[in-house]
């Protein structure tokens, strides 16, 4: 492998410019998690992350919320995932106490 002089100099670098990461407010999160939580309790309802934007937008047209802080659509696709992942985790969690609690419930119904 051959290797060109100056290849490593800083100058040489091509680097590219990413915009500064923005994270999402309480206020946005919130609001993320009730249309999340609505789509859960309903699939009828259910909502993609552009459609929860364009509903963030419609909040910020009403003056509720800034929309200079309305994410990505593929940073609430990113948050959707992410809340999907914890709530199945915690909804398997909850089964599992409940099956142990009824489990130890019943054995001791054995024992007397």
């Amino acid at each position: 492998m051959t290797f060109l002089n100056g290849w490593a100099l800083k100058e040489n670098q091509k680097l590219t410019q990413h915009e500064p990461t923005k994270k999402i407010t309480e206020e946005i999160n919130s609001l993320l998690e009730t249309m999340f939580h609505t789509s859960t309790a309903n699939p009828q309802q259910k909502m993609s992350a552009q459609q929860m934007q364009e509903e963030l937008f419609l909040c910020a047209a009403h003056g509720e919320i800034e929309a200079d802080n309305i994410p990505k659509i593929i940073t609430i696709a990113n948050w959707i995932s992410e809340l999907s992942k914890k709530w199945k985790t915690a909804m398997a969690m909850r089964f599992i106490e409940e099956a142990e609690s009824s489990k130890a419930s019943n054995m001791s119904g054995f024992s007397k």
